[in-house]
């Protein structure tokens, strides 16, 4: 009889798996009539449940198994069922109560020494992989943005694609969805137009007013679809529940960017101008990867930490808990806290994760600091080296977060000086990395440093010191066409200079010294 309800069980989760959920439903229905107490039964039942519009049906149920078992580990599985219940009805008080208590099991689980066991998600299937890393389906985003475009409809990449995309060059190969954008007075002409063309609607557990999900029928890619308007000075975007009060809403705002198009190989497409101004919002220092970031709770650009984001950070958390991914737990009190430093829970949660962590002797997760990079760029020669250099770098480095130098070429020095300089520029590049206070060295870069420029690398400020007015005048005029706020002129080191040190060498050449 056992082996016969685990081979029902076992058929059941695959139709689950599978999307087949009345088949599934056939199964689960009296055996839960049989076994209303079982655990496995009512698992896959209130799973089956809350993909099916039965949330409502949960509560009832989930209560009394909770009630039921003992251990703190299945107190806190099934505290946790109740929370997303609660969540997906949109009870976020209640929801947040279970969610605590999941939390709360968990925490008095590692108090005894108990740690859940490591259970690692199923990999992405090999399609799913290819599609990314070998670019299906990179061709498939400009299809889409092509075919929007040609209906008279701006939509564009958004969040992690237009990360790939700006950073990398190409879509993220660990990416697992397609992100585009479209302003709202777009948007039910965007949703028709995507189901026209053969996109799948997902039905979403919440439903929001401005964010859907498709898949595409044949390749299995998931499409993400954000709405934004503007507000003020602002744009805003997120996650709307129009009838429901702030705290039900997440909320995200950007400064006012524009779009352009740019030609693809399947026709014109819609992309941001300056997508460093979506990337900063979004992501702070967007250049460093974070393999943790969740956008939903990482991002910078939360107008502010609602009820709705809590309740999904605190979900999250005990679901990588129970499934015995401390790491990944820890990350979510880490960005909690970072939200909400007077979060009792989730420092405790913090601090008997890296507890738990410890003693199974792994390492601590590095969390980047994702601080808004303020980049600073600058041209120098560098010949021998020495401490007025040093002193320009430092004050360079001081009016930012990072500090990029292009060491200029042998030939620019002769055009600008009329003779070589002593050190080659691989020489003067070298020493010039080595300082502190450098991040980067380029060697070449334009002559002229012009808002294109600067824009297509992210820089912010463009600095430089002037040992002479004719040199001013000669350095302002290379960057004559950037706007004031992005020039700053930094003193110069009086008493020293690559000419006093030669002539000094000249001077000592050929003397000798007495002991």
């Amino acid at each position: 009889m056992i082996q016969k309800i685990d081979e029902l069980l076992m058929q059941a989760k695959d139709l689950l798996a599978s999307g087949k959920y009345n088949d599934a439903d056939e199964i689960l229905k009296p055996l839960r009539e049989q076994y209303p107490l079982s655990q496995d039964v009512a698992r896959l039942w209130c799973s089956l449940a809350m993909r099916t519009n039965r949330a409502a049906a949960v509560p009832a149920y989930a209560e009394q198994i909770y009630g039921h078992v003992q251990s703190d580990f299945h107190k806190a599985h099934w505290a946790h069922v109740l929370g997303t219940a609660y969540f997906i009805l949109l009870d976020l008080t209640t929801a947040q109560t279970y969610l605590s208590r999941a939390l709360e099991h968990l925490i008095a689980l590692v108090k005894t020494g108990k740690i859940p066991p490591h259970r690692k998600k199923d990999k992405l299937t090999s399609t799913n992989e290819n599609v990314f890393a070998s670019g299906e389906a990179e061709k498939l985003l400009w299809k889409t943005c092509a075919h929007l475009a040609n209906n008279g409809i701006k939509a564009f990449p958004y969040a992690g694609t237009l990360l790939g995309l700006v950073r990398d060059g190409k879509l993220l190969d660990f990416d697992k969805d397609l992100d585009i954008a479209v302003w709202m007075d777009s948007w039910q002409a965007c949703c028709t137009t995507l189901e026209s063309a053969g996109w799948v609607r997902q039905t979403m557990r919440i439903d929001y007013a401005n964010y859907r999900d498709y898949v595409h029928p044949q390749l299995g890619i998931t499409l993400d679809v954000c709405g934004l308007q503007p507000r003020g000075q602002q744009l805003v975007g997120g996650f709307s529940l129009p009838d429901y009060p702030a705290d039900y809403q997440r909320v995200s705002e950007f400064p006012h960017f524009e779009l352009v198009q740019r030609d693809t190989e399947y026709g014109a497409v819609w992309f941001p101008q300056q997508p460093d101004i979506i990337l900063r919002a979004f992501y702070g220092d967007w250049r460093t990867p974070n393999s943790n970031w969740d956008t939903v709770v990482s991002a910078q650009n939360l107008e502010s930490f609602t009820l709705l984001v809590r309740c999904y950070a605190y979900h999250r958390l005990a679901q990588h808990w129970l499934l015995g991914d401390l790491a990944k737990a820890w990350c979510y009190a880490y960005q909690v806290i970072l939200k909400d430093p007077d979060d009792i829970l989730m420092l405790r949660c913090r601090q008997w994760l890296e507890h738990a962590l410890t003693r199974l002797k792994r390492e601590l997760p590095i969390w980047p600091k994702n601080q808004v990079q303020k980049r600073v760029y600058t041209r120098m020669v560098a010949d021998l080296f020495h401490e007025g250099h040093v002193n320009f770098l430092r004050a360079a480095k001081a009016l930012g977060t990072h500090l990029s130098v292009c060491v200029v070429s042998d030939e620019r020095v002769v055009e600008n000086k009329g003779k070589l300089p002593v050190m080659k520029q691989a020489e003067r590049a070298a020493v010039v990395a080595a300082c502190k206070y450098v991040d980067a060295v380029l060697t070449e870069t334009p002559a002229a440093v012009t808002p294109a420029y600067m824009q297509q690398y992210g820089f912010d400020i463009y600095t430089f010191a002037c040992a002479s007015e004719q040199e001013r005048l000669e350095k302002y005029k290379l960057c004559s066409t950037l706007p004031a706020a992005m020039i700053h002129e930094l003193s110069y080191t009086p008493g020293i200079s690559t000419s006093d040190l030669v002539r000094r060498i000249f001077n000592g050449t050929g003397k000798s010294t007495k002991c």
